[in-house]
């Protein structure tokens, strides 16, 4: 286990620290729990396989963040192959990852997934499947999922059979809890990899029905690829970046909000008009209450992957550095005689940061931020290390270290290139 200290790193969290030195709890908008002794505490080495391709839900009153299947597939120019998972995994501060057996989805990656704390539970929505090296059409899901906390096991809610939305991978899920109703919004509805169906749909699951909805205002653009977060403070699915789904274009670093009470989009920032993220897709972004600010955590940019750390103000509308992280100094690609392996001197790098990457983990709990696995592009490779940001003392955490994903530097080797 590695400690780094991040010297003057302010980020703030969504769960807020009370009380003096000896005051062990934590208060939220509802009730007052207790945070676990040592955050950093492993009490157990098992822990999920490398992968990248999930989403979290964290749930602060059984003290668990939940992730579900994903990729570990081997990455060929920077493309995963399909190697699709169906295990599920339970982080809780302060004791480490636990297998959760029994039931569960079928193997999949590219979900939309939501934390409905309220009824102590997670909701999981379609995704994609591929056998394990196997080529040509992906198998897309529209089924609905229920992961229970108490229980830890999985229900099926709506087998996606009758009027439902259409199978689809990469749309993203919220939870409202002032109707109890599940949205989704957008994704991919192409079974073939190399012809994008990119879809604007919102849709409404509540009572055991879908319903499709259809929101006004100034929406963004097609696109895929990108990052949200529920803001429960205005009741608004964000959005930040993504690409219009042909990895060949140009990426996006605008943000929207769609109001679910009112269903109409507003553009919050153009990416342009002031500091802002460069443009990327599969960016880690989520809302801190106690703050009121969204904060974004890396992503893969058209340069690379990042592990920067961004906060922006939905107020002021303003974007603000926090943390910057690694640098991108040199030439992308040309090393040891091979056009496609990423010369050493390509980063400036921050070890007191993870690795750089996306499509992690990534929840906030107990003022800190969590971070799991993910794909590291430079390298080829998905990560399996867990890391926590303790935003009182503004501090990197390592708690189980990486066996692979990481640069040679961060790994400790002796390498000519970045990576090998």
């Amino acid at each position: 286990m590695r400690f780094f200290n991040a010297g003057a790193l302010v980020v703030l969290g969504l769960v807020a620290c009370s009380g003096g030195d000896e005051d062990t709890s934590t208060e939220t908008r509802g009730p007052t729990y207790d945070i676990p002794a040592d955050l950093d505490a492993i009490a157990d080495s098992e822990s999920p396989s490398k992968r990248s391709e999930i989403r979290s839900a964290g749930h602060i009153s059984t003290n668990s963040i939940l992730i579900f299947g994903g990729n570990d597939g081997p990455i060929v120019n920077q493309i995963p192959s399909a190697a699709y998972r169906k295990d599920t995994w339970i982080f809780e501060p302060g004791l480490g990852w636990t297998k959760i057996e029994g039931d569960s989805p079928s193997k999949r990656a590219r979900y939309a997934i939501a934390s409905d704390e309220e009824n102590n539970r997670a909701l999981l929505f379609g995704g994609r499947f591929r056998e394990d090296g196997g080529s040509g059409d992906y198998t897309l899901y529209n089924d609905l999922w229920a992961f229970d906390f108490l229980t830890r096991e999985w229900t099926l809610l709506d087998d996606g059979s009758g009027d439902a939305p259409a199978p689809r991978y990469y749309s993203q899920g919220m939870w409202d809890s002032s109707t109890q109703t599940f949205y989704i919004w957008g994704g991919n509805l192409n079974t073939n990899a190399l012809v994008f169906e990119v879809t604007d749909e919102l849709w409404a699951w509540s009572d055991g029905t879908w319903t499709q909805l259809t929101p006004t205002g100034n929406a963004p653009s097609d696109r895929s690829f990108l990052g949200s977060l529920h803001d429960t403070a205005r009741n608004e699915l964000v959005i930040f970046g993504g690409q219009i789904g042909n990895l060949s274009d140009l990426a996006y670093n605008d943000t929207y909000a769609l109001n679910i009470d009112s269903l109409e989009w507003r553009r919050l920032h153009n990416g342009k008009r002031s500091a802002a993220p460069t443009t990327r897709m599969h960016a880690q972004i989520t809302y801190d209450p106690l703050e009121d600010r969204y904060l974004l955590f890396g992503g893969h940019t058209d340069f690379g992957d990042m592990n920067d750390l961004w906060a922006f103000d939905p107020e002021a509308g303003e974007w603000e550095e926090i943390y910057i992280a690694d640098v991108l100094v040199g030439e992308r690609f040309g090393c040891a005689g091979n056009p496609s392996e990423v010369p050493a001197d390509y980063v400036e790098m921050d070890l007191s940061a993870p690795e750089r990457r996306h499509n992690a983990m990534y929840t906030l709990m107990y003022n800190s931020l969590w971070v799991f696995g993910g794909m590291h592009a430079e390298c080829s490779d998905h990560l399996d290390d867990t890391w926590r940001y303790d935003l009182t003392d503004n501090t990197w955490h390592e708690l189980i270290e990486a066996t692979s994903g990481e640069s040679c530097l961060r790994a400790d080797d002796a390498c000519d290139c970045l990576c090998i």
